[in-house]
């Protein structure tokens, strides 16, 4: 029989319990982040597919115990949800999602890069420019073989090389931040 705490609760629940607020702790600002990046700063999308890939996988805590395999199975939960919704293009949802990713390091010519990317694109980028995820860990996250992702990252970096330079053009000032050099930086691989 279970032992029963003060509570009313048993010792596997507790345990249960503790498992999954630690996955949220480890996972919860690095997926979030993901999201944000693939669907390009909607700030209420990725909230949204974020909080039910990390509630999915606090469920699954138990099986998704290895770090990396986790954050390559929440990764491919959060971009099959970012896959059903199209980017609106007004011009304040635009403005709104520029300044959601600036938070993140994006400046103008990097979310110009990112923009030309589709979904599939930007989480090819994310993963493996960006995060660096193995290769098996970034086949699972998108769902491809090998050398499909490798023909996704490259045309990626390509678009996004092109999308940024146009950007940023001949005077503009580099970009600020983290994110953005690391994704100058794959762009620069691209076309080297």
């Amino acid at each position: 029989m279970p032992r029963v705490a003060p509570d009313g609760s048993n010792n596997a629940e507790r345990q249960a319990a503790l498992l999954s607020a630690a996955f949220r702790d480890l996972h919860g600002a690095r997926i979030h982040g993901f999201a944000l990046l693939v669907t390009l700063g909607d700030q209420a999308r990725a909230a949204t597919i974020a909080g039910d890939a990390l509630a999915a996988g606090a469920d699954n805590a138990a099986s998704l115990r290895h770090p990396e395999r986790a954050a390559a199975w929440l990764r491919a939960r959060v971009l099959v949800a970012a896959r059903h919704r199209t980017l609106a293009r007004r011009a304040d949802a635009w403005a709104q999602r520029r300044a959601a990713l600036r938070s993140l390091g994006v400046d103008a010519p990097t979310f110009s890069g990112l923009a030309a990317l589709t979904v599939v694109e930007r989480a090819a980028i994310a993963t493996l420019d960006i995060e660096h995820l193995d290769a098996r860990d970034a086949e699972a996250v998108l769902g491809l073989s090998t050398g499909a992702l490798e023909r996704v990252a490259a045309r990626a970096r390509r678009r996004y090389a092109n999308a940024w330079i146009a950007a940023r053009g001949s005077d503009a000032p580099p970009g600020e931040g983290e994110l953005a050099r690391q994704v100058r930086d794959a762009a620069h691989r691209a076309l080297s």
